[in-house]
């Protein structure tokens, strides 16, 4: 049976002692994350507990292990830009992602301040460092201390294993075998374009997303540009009003606070529909309880979630974007 787990942890061993097993800890928190978000229960995140100084045969599969995941989940620390092992498994999961056509597979996790993502005149020289640092990270600077049962950690991991959910829905799914197949490997963009209909590539659906704060659903935003659809950004409601004044859209995501209106969600939600807007709503904030999705639907919204996978398959639903050729390549 091939080895072929959904992600791969890269970190030292000297950063996850010195925090008494946190990384450990965060791994196997995250991976059961992943599963309830997505109940993919056999997704897991491959941890190389034991160290690759054990000898070649554990070498091989730690290289067959990179070359066969779909994700890369570096923990950025000083010392992982140290470990001749961290930096050989950066440089060979980034030759993967380069074959297959990808910008979007490695995830890295921030997890002690680094000084090479902090200077710009370091950053220049180490090209493996640069490559982490324009992706889209995820700080846990901040959680680094405190406990696994830290309420606000079950919060974090919920939160990252959301954006892991939405990377893992853009990822195709091949056949074992493929992913030593070089030619599949270039072409594997080809036939994803390929597989959709000339419909699907001329039309693009337009989408405004109100967000005081843009930089929580990047991850989002490129999920749906995936599925040619155009996201236009407004950071209140007074500039969602008067951009919805000139502009047509096929629908609306909106977060629910905004200063100073802790409902602001609702108040462009009521605008809208008293002047007879009726382009399709949707709420994507900081609740998923029962009575906030009933209020909204009362209100004249199509949804109301903290999911961003629940929230991207309602817009595309709405949408009626065709996803059932890109699908078959997608894991479910």
């Amino acid at each position: 049976m091939i080895f072929q787990p959904g992600a791969f942890l890269s970190y030292t061993r000297i950063d996850d002692e010195f925090f008494g097993g946190a990384i450990t800890s965060l791994r196997k928190l995250l991976e059961l994350g992943v599963q309830v978000v997505t109940g993919n229960r056999e997704f897991c995140i491959f941890q190389d507990v034991d160290g690759i100084e054990l000898g070649q045969q554990w070498q091989d599969r730690l290289d067959e292990a990179i070359t066969s995941t779909k994700f890369l989940i570096p923990i950025v620390t000083p010392c992982f830009f140290e470990s001749s092992a961290c930096r050989d498994e950066l440089g060979k999961f980034v030759e993967h992602e380069r074959a297959l056509r990808r910008g979007d597979l490695i995830l890295p996790i921030y997890f002690v301040t680094t000084p090479l993502f902090e200077k710009p005149d370091l950053l220049k020289d180490d090209p493996l460092a640069s490559e982490i640092r324009r992706r889209q990270w995820y700080d846990w600077r901040l959680h680094a201390d405190l406990p696994i049962t830290d309420p606000l950690i079950r919060r974090a991991v919920r939160e990252l294993a959301e954006q892991i959910a939405m990377a893992i829905s853009r990822v195709p799914v091949l056949p074992p075998n493929q992913f030593r197949i070089e030619p599949e490997l270039k072409n594997l963009s080809e036939v994803i374009e390929s597989q959709k209909s000339p419909h699907d590539k001329k039309k693009i659906r337009k989408v405004l997303w109100v967000d005081d704060r843009p930089d929580n659903n990047v991850w989002e935003r490129q999920a749906l540009s995936a599925y040619n659809i155009e996201v236009t950004l407004a950071l209140s409601t007074g500039e969602a009003l008067a951009t919805l004044r000139n502009n047509r859209f096929d629908a609306i995501i909106s977060d629910m606070g905004r200063p100073p209106d802790p409902r602001a969600g609702y108040t462009l939600l009521d605008a809208m529909r008293a002047s007879g807007d009726l382009t399709p709503y949707f709420i994507y904030a900081g609740s998923n309880a029962p009575k906030h999705l009933q209020e909204a639907l009362a209100r004249g919204a199509q949804g109301s979630t903290n999911i961003a996978a629940v929230l991207i398959a309602e817009v595309l639903k709405s949408l009626e974007v065709d996803v059932s050729k890109p699908s078959s390549l997608l894991p479910r």
